[in-house]
């Protein structure tokens, strides 16, 4: 059943959207900077370069394989390499939630959000740059359900590691540990996972403070995040993505505060039912899921993201992670509801509440479905597989008559930033996602020899 669903959550995850699917578009990252430097450096070098004040682990070990594969193969095996780390995430979340959850439709609905996520298709899915935000939820649930035994800790110390050294934002999932530990019988076993985490973290905070340069893409009003949280976490986890634009821009942050309230009092009616330990997870979670977009797009930026005249879903990879753990908090909440009227024997309700599961699922199911056929960030391509047909065109012919090549701007390592990647006298450039408007500067491409494309 496990390999059923891995096959089954990989192939949903590449064919979802309209247009050109991930594994014909690399994505900006993922080409212009992991490929890149996959096809030029070795390992251990690509291993401790940091990339965007942060190292990214997981994305180099996936990346590196890439640069030795024939060149054509590069964009699928990105995309499908992606989606089976998200699905294999995915089972980690059922077994995991095992000892939190008592019904199994509230397991299945978790885990089968890790891939299926409706708010993930825009801009995140077949991309190793975005794997981080699935494995910030993976450490969440192996320091959650912490594991009895020394083979389960270092499994887990395994998942943390990975997380932690692939994005530093990871820590703020830590404080669940608590939880894992006043749940494990033997804490001092418990504490494995958690000090490997912390060790990693602090790798983390040496590379950013002696290795990279801050960068911030637009300043942040402190004012706004509160309200990002609203509309872009909690709003379209209730409507889905596609009918934010539809409610937001005519209605504005009336619309979104009404569905806000409606959602606070939901969440308050569970929690006052729930007893001690369920209740201990959905705040933290719900702390953890604000926490996490308040630092994200503190970073980033908040500037447009509120914007009515010019609404997009820009930055939807900085909601992943609150909505996963937004949407632990209610299904914990609602698995609590459900077995404590089951208990009760004889009550009139107990039978409905049973179908709480049909319910929860049908409602995330025909968000699924709704949002399924948006368009996302490599929809309009372009093609890869186009892209090196015209690449070996332009090899066929002599380096005199070839037109001038550009240079990727985010390419290449230089002390602490990044520098252009030059192509030499017999490279060509293949663009990758998204695609530029006229005129723009050139940031992300993949830089080919001519060899490769001979060959």
């Amino acid at each position: 059943m496990c390999i059923g669903w891995l096959m089954v959550a990989t192939w949903l995850q590449l064919i979802r959207g309209t247009g050109h699917h991930a594994y014909d578009v690399l994505w900006a990252e993922d080409g212009g900077v992991f490929l890149n430097q996959a096809m030029r450096h070795s390992l251990w070098e690509n291993l401790a370069a940091p990339h965007a004040g942060y190292l990214q682990v997981v994305a180099r070990l996936i990346a590196q394989p890439a640069g030795s594969l024939p060149i054509e193969w590069a964009a699928g095996w990105m995309a499908a390499s992606s989606a089976v780390v998200v699905a294999l995430i995915s089972v980690l979340v059922w077994f995991c939630s095992g000892r939190v959850l008592t019904n199994l439709w509230a397991r299945a609905v978790l885990a089968a959000l890790v891939p299926l996520l409706p708010q993930m298709g825009f801009e995140v899915g077949g991309s190793i740059s975005n794997l981080h935000w699935y494995l910030a939820y993976a450490a969440f649930w192996v320091l959650l359900a912490a594991p009895r035994t020394v083979r389960g800790q270092v499994g887990a110390a395994a998942v943390v590691v990975l997380a932690a050294l692939s994005d530093p934002l990871t820590a703020l999932v830590l404080p669940i540990a608590v939880v894992g530990l006043l749940r494990a019988p033997n804490r001092r076993l418990a504490l494995i996972a958690p000090a490997a985490m912390i060790v990693a973290l602090a790798v983390q905070g040496w590379v950013h403070l002696t290795m990279t340069v801050s960068f911030r893409p637009s300043p942040t009003v402190v004012g706004d995040l509160p309200k990002i949280y609203a509309l872009r976490v909690v709003m379209s986890a209730v409507v889905g993505d596609r009918a934010l634009a539809w409610l937001y821009v005519p209605l504005g942050l009336t619309i979104v505060a009404v569905i806000g309230v409606l959602v606070l009092a939901g969440l308050a009616a569970l929690l006052r039912i729930a007893d001690g330990p369920a209740r201990l997870v959905a705040v933290l979670s719900l702390l953890i899921s604000v926490i996490y977009l308040v630092a994200g797009f503190g970073l980033r930026g908040t500037e447009g993201v509120l914007d009515r005249a010019s609404f997009g879903l820009n930055g939807s990879r900085y909601t992943i992670v609150p909505l996963l753990l937004l949407w632990t908090a209610v299904i914990v909440l609602l698995d609590q509801l459900a077995t404590r009227s089951e208990a009760k024997r004889g009550s009139p309700k107990a039978g409905t509440l049973a179908l709480i599961g049909i319910v929860t699922a049908a409602f995330l199911a025909v968000q699924l479905l709704n949002d399924w056929g948006l368009g996302t960030v490599r929809s309009a391509g372009p093609s890869w597989s186009a892209g090196l047909h015209a690449a070996e065109a332009t090899c066929r012919k002599p380096p005199a008559q070839r037109d001038p090549q550009p240079a990727p701007l985010v390419a290449e390592r230089q002390g602490k930033g990044s520098a252009p990647l030059v192509p030499g006298p017999d490279d060509v450039t293949v663009a990758v996602a998204p695609v530029l408007p006229a005129g723009a500067t050139l940031l992300f491409a993949v830089v080919v020899p001519c060899s490769s494309l001979r060959n």
